[in-house]
């Protein structure tokens, strides 16, 4: 298999999982029942990373002072996703540049 195809199966897989939790993080919100939390299961109520899930579910919810109020890097943090997410879809649409040097043997 080609270094290029390689690339655009691993780009494709890396969209398909970081847009997949961005769904599931939308849908999500505060839902009942036991939690995935280890911290909460520890019985430690605040939790950095909580706090991050649910300030980028509210910043895909629009919701920029909530987002700000549970975590105040939920906003950047979504935007660097989406630019990651945004520029993997990218490159594995685009056909590779050829490089502008060879290589020469012996």
């Amino acid at each position: 298999m080609g270094m290029f195809k390689k690339a655009v199966r691993f780009a494709t897989n890396e969209v398909t999982l970081w847009t997949l939790g961005l769904i599931a993080l939308f849908l999500a919100g505060d839902m009942p029942g036991p939690s995935i939390c280890l911290f909460k299961w520890m019985g430690i109520e605040r939790c950095w990373g909580c706090g991050l899930g649910h300030a980028v579910h509210d910043a895909l919810h629009l919701d920029l002072a909530g987002s700000f109020a549970h975590h105040p890097l939920g906003i950047p943090v979504l935007a660097v996703i989406l630019g990651r997410v945004i520029g993997l879809a990218r490159r594995s649409i685009q056909p590779p540049i050829p490089p502008t040097w060879t290589r020469k043997t012996c």
